[in-house]
């Protein structure tokens, strides 16, 4: 077990354990253990019998072209490890071993919110999909190799314990008073961007009274990673800002009972403002909804549940009616840039989203960079790309084809290229949208160091859809 906690592993406490058959400490069935070497052998079977089909499945999870002969170089390392736990651990201890960086931080780097309190160490490759991928294997291993894990019993609006039916006041905007609502995803990660993102939103206090995580803890949405990753950094939050946040890929490998412990956990500590209590939602105003989606329980990537779609057709349908803006949340992305097809979620929600064009803004955390999308003949909605909380991804590449007109790509990388660090990484943030009221919204792209990427302003003409009325990009190295 020290071996599995030098990477990262946080066991539960020990009245929830259990030993599984392959020796490794696990919460019962209540979330994900890591991989022990009888599933690693028969992880490493399957995958001689099937290479193709295995290869693409760990490529699409983690989004990254994982070569054949990294995958099997890996597989050997991690069963020699598992083999001989304490040479391993004593390897892991040895700076040959530590991860590496272009070149160490610069003793004159240095930003406003920088602090000794989140150290920065640009040699971490933790989570890295390609240089970390011993990581993922040992972690997100078993649900690649059985589908997943047991599923925690899926909570509907319509249950008789929840008279709320999952719909909960937005405070309306006055004259001088917007409503800030802080919005992130892939922020699970407990990594020093994901920790200065948490702090930005710390330092903006009772100013920011919503904030929404579009989903996304690694390695596998376990109970250890919430605590560290999330409820920990997040906890100054609480007491005064309204935390919602949407299930993802990767809590659902874990079956979704970490998730929603998070959520009762989150509520049942006497905080006023802590209010959610399924994975799907509505915030409503009488000018403004903000409606989060549960885009990972029933499938990867889709919205098909009928009770699902009948809940979300009346919440936008009752929102347009009283002339709201209808802002849609999802983990999972309707397209995404540099693909020309569409995703099957965007086919799910064709009817409400293009057809009816009952959307009017649309913000996903699947995809890890920060960018803004216009409207075209063939979506009538806004859309923005804010999966960039905590992940390291490699940095996109301007001027790819994108199913819509991009009017923002975060292309920078993580560090100022001065710097000469890491410079294939991409920069990380998140977006902060002020609703006034007026019925205009106001929404920045910041990044990890607070440095502000892009600026815009949304507004109707009359009864016609919403549009740019003004953005800015940033054109400075951040």
């Amino acid at each position: 077990m020290e071996f599995y906690t030098a990477l990262g592993y946080r066991a539960p406490s020990a009245a929830a354990t259990a030993q599984t058959t392959s020796g490794v400490a696990s919460a019962d069935v209540s979330e994900l253990p890591p991989l022990g070497p009888d599933d690693l052998g028969a992880l490493r079977e399957r995958f001689l019998r099937e290479p193709e089909e295995v290869l693409s499945l760990i490529r699409q999870d983690l989004g990254a072209p994982v070569s054949e002969g990294a995958l099997v170089h890996v597989l050997q390392e991690l069963e020699q490890s598992l083999r001989e736990p304490e040479a391993a651990l004593q390897a892991l201890r040895q700076p040959a071993f530590q991860a590496r960086a272009s070149a160490s931080l610069p003793p004159d780097f240095t930003f406003p919110l920088m602090t000794n309190e989140i150290p920065i160490d640009s040699s971490r490759t933790r989570f890295e999909p390609v240089a970390d991928l011993r990581g993922w294997l040992l972690f997100s291993g078993r649900a690649w190799l059985h589908g997943g894990w047991h599923r925690a019993e899926f909570r509907r609006h319509d249950d008789v314990h929840h008279a709320t039916r999952f719909r909960y006041a937005l405070r309306e905007p006055a004259p001088g008073r917007p409503v800030e609502v802080a919005l992130f995803g892939g922020f699970g990660t407990g990594e020093y961007p994901a920790r200065y993102v948490a702090r930005q939103l710390i330092m903006r206090g009772e100013r920011l009274e919503y904030a929404v995580h579009l989903g996304g803890v690694y390695y596998a949405g376990r109970r250890g990673e919430f605590d560290a990753h999330v409820a920990e950094p997040l906890e100054p939050l609480l007491p005064v800002t309204t935390l919602m946040t949407l299930n993802a890929g990767p809590e659902m490998r874990s079956g979704g009972t970490p998730f929603y412990r998070y959520l009762d956990e989150r509520r049942g500590a006497s905080r006023a403002k802590q209010v959610q209590e399924g994975s799907y939602f509505c915030l409503a105003s009488e000018r403004f909804q903000l409606i989060g989606l549960d885009t990972a329980y029933f499938e990867p990537g889709r919205h098909q549940e009928p009770a699902l779609l009948s809940w979300l057709e009346s919440v936008l349908k009752e929102g347009r009616q009283r002339g709201a803006t209808n802002i849609l949340l999802s983990h999972d992305a309707p397209y995404r840039y540099g693909e020309a097809r569409h995703a099957g979620l965007l086919e799910d929600l064709r009817e409400l989203a293009v057809e009816r064009a009952q959307v009017d803004l649309w913000f996903w955390g699947a995809t890890p960079y920060g960018a803004l999308f216009d409207r075209s003949a063939a979506l009538p909605f806004l859309g923005g790309s804010l999966g960039h909380a905590g992940l390291p991804v490699r940095a996109v590449t301007p001027g790819l084809k994108s199913p819509a007109p991009v009017r923002f790509l975060e292309s920078h990388p993580r560090f100022p290229e001065w710097t000469d660090l890491r410079l294939e990484l991409g920069n990380n943030g998140y977006g902060s949208l002020l609703l006034h009221e007026d019925g205009t919204l106001g929404l920045q792209l910041l990044d990890w160091r607070g440095n502000v990427r892009c600026t815009a302003q949304l507004a109707r003409e009359g009864d016609g859809p919403l549009t740019y009325q003004h953005l800015e990009t940033s054109e400075s190295e951040p």
